[in-house]
């Protein structure tokens, strides 16, 4: 099934628009092939309940807010979990495509045997 972004449609919050539509142009942009699935339409209202129930609610909310991001049913994290992915040049590790690299500091570690 691959990338899943939960959205909405039926919101009047500028912000949650822009950065739904900046996970959407991201994936775009990279050719990763994802499924958009818009939880205001009342045909996905069994796959709003799974993001209700897989996803992590900020402090103050009842219920997760969209966006939403999941791989398969794997949830991956909210816009504030791809943003610091973006910043630390890591999306191909958040979106599960490439095994996580090993860090700097563990490569520091490794004895030179010259």
């Amino acid at each position: 099934m691959g990338i899943k972004v939960f959205v909405t449609t039926v919101s009047a919050n500028s912000v949650l628009k822009k950065n739904q539509q900046t996970i959407i142009d991201t994936l775009t942009a990279r050719n990763i092939p994802f499924e958009s699935i818009d939880i205001s339409a009342s045909e996905n209202e069994e796959q709003k309940l799974f993001m209700r129930e897989k996803a992590t609610a900020k402090d103050g909310q009842v219920n997760p807010m969209p966006p939403q991001i999941f791989s398969d049913d794997e949830y991956l994290g909210d816009y504030d979990a791809f943003y610091e992915a973006t910043e630390d040049n890591n999306l191909d590790v958040f979106f599960k495509l490439a095994p996580p690299t090993a860090t700097s500091e563990a490569s520091l570690n490794v004895p030179n045997e010259h």
